[in-house]
């Protein structure tokens, strides 16, 4: 079997295994919640909201109220909106102040509960046509109860008052539930454009991969950005996940480049690294692995695939002073004897004997090195008997193995033993067929010396 395939292959290429996975976030609006620290609770109280005071209510009540307020911020600082809504529906029931009412009503959506109160909310905004917060909770709360016809009429009106990217953004949610995409890209595209918001501009290119089947436009826009703006991740992965649906690699590269300079995270590098060698660029592989990203062990298989034998070679004995790991003995005898222009050279085989010898030495127990090194010895005529039972030691562990019987095979030939030379050699074109040079060469030769 041929002597290369006996080397260990470390580079694997799985540049297009990525799935596109875009989704819309559709969520409505909900105001932040209100933070207040732990040890001003008992004294805080939020009658500001409004003027609306019930001066008839008794003092206990009010000490109740209290009492419920601080319950109420609470519970929804602890993010738990269901008992914070309760509590707000309670002291909206008990003294109808408005403030409670758009309280009840975001916690409500935050706990995806349905309120009770929109009819009341409705009526709040005939009288408050300026409460840009209560239109925004009467939208988000239409949208919850897939009201989508109300909910357009509300964006409408919301519009009409605003001109914010949040109410653009929250306002084209009506049409996307109702599959209105133009107007929705038409609202979001406006909302990008006041702020270049990345979540935004990723829910209008994810619209219109998935839903309007226009790629060139998502790409345009999200290149735009990467180009005008910045390539965070966000947008780069957006990108990637559509290049790789593509499989364009060529576009790839130079974002799995820019991902890496500004992250340093080593997926990317090896991204990149992938890319070079799906575009069957060597070269720039090896560049990018010399001058960015150092990684000795990858450049060092870069060198074994691309047959840079001599390279291969110097590199090993740096990553023997690095790694201190005994496998580069063996790894640098490989490469060293690939590298040689003279496969007979005695002074080379002496060499590549002695890191073989010092693998074994420190525990070396791989198969791919030992049928490496029991070939050589058996091939050159080292030491034949030698090599047969290294050569052992690996079919020990895979008794299959097609290059391992080889070997044993040419062994036995080189010590006369035809009996167990063509036993051998029999199992491996049983295996192989006669389709490779060196099995043919071998075959030939055993059949020709230990024919009856």
């Amino acid at each position: 079997m041929p002597r290369s395939n006996r080397l260990i292959n470390k580079v694997t290429v799985s540049i297009f295994g990525l799935a596109i996975l875009l989704a819309v976030g559709c969520s409505t609006y909900v105001p932040q919640s209100q933070v207040i620290a732990k040890e001003d609770l008992p004294t805080y109280n939020p009658k500001n909201f409004s003027s609306n005071r019930n001066t008839t209510t008794s003092s206990k009540k009010f000490q109740e109220e209290d009492e419920w307020i601080i319950k109420a911020i609470w519970y929804e600082q602890n993010n738990d909106f269901k008992q914070s809504n309760l509590y707000y529906k309670k002291l909206y029931e008990a003294t109808h102040k408005d403030e409670y009412l758009l309280k009840e009503l975001k916690t409500a959506l935050y706990s995806g509960v349905i309120s009770e109160n929109i009819v009341k909310l409705e009526k709040y905004i005939s009288n408050h046509p300026k409460n840009l917060v209560a239109k925004r909770l009467l939208l988000s709360s239409y949208l919850y109860e897939k009201k989508y016809h109300k909910a357009k009429e509300s964006s409408r009106d919301l519009l009409l008052k605003s001109t914010k990217a949040v109410d653009f953004e929250l306002s084209a949610n009506s049409y996307i539930f109702t599959k209105e995409y133009p107007k929705a890209i038409e609202l979001l595209t406006k909302a990008y454009d006041k702020t270049y918001n990345e979540d935004i501009l990723l829910k209008i290119t994810t619209i219109l991969v998935n839903y309007m089947g226009n790629i060139d436009e998502a790409i345009e826009r999200l290149e735009n950005h990467r180009q005008n703006r910045e390539c965070s991740q966000k947008i780069c992965l957006q990108l990637i996940n559509i290049y790789a649906q593509q499989g364009n690699a060529l576009k790839l590269l130079p974002i799995y480049e820019s991902l890496y300079d500004s992250t340093l995270k080593e997926v990317y590098a090896e991204k990149v690294i992938e890319s070079y060698i799906y575009l069957k660029d060597h070269d720039g592989a090896i560049k990018f692995l010399q001058t960015k990203y150092k990684n000795n062990e990858l450049l060092y298989s870069l060198y074994i695939d691309y047959k840079a034998y001599d390279k291969a070679d110097k590199l090993s004995q740096v990553l023997i002073l690095e790694t201190k790991e005994p496998k580069w003995y063996a790894e640098s005898a490989m490469a060293l004897y690939e590298s040689s222009a003279d496969k007979n050279d005695v002074v080379m085989l002496a060499e590549v004997q002695k890191r073989f010898e010092l693998a074994i030495k420190n525990g070396i127990q791989n198969t791919v090195y030992l049928n490496y090194y029991g070939y050589t010895l058996i091939d050159k005529d080292i030491d034949i008997s030698k090599g047969i039972e290294i050569v052992k030691k690996a079919l020990d562990e895979q008794p299959d193995n097609s290059a391992y019987l080889d070997s044993l095979a040419w062994g036995y030939y080189k010590l006369g033993d035809c009996k167990k030379a063509l036993s051998f050699i029999k199992r491996v074109v049983e295996i192989e067929g006669l389709d490779e040079n060196e099995i043919i060469e071998h075959w030939n030769a055993i059949n020709q010396k230990c024919k009856k």
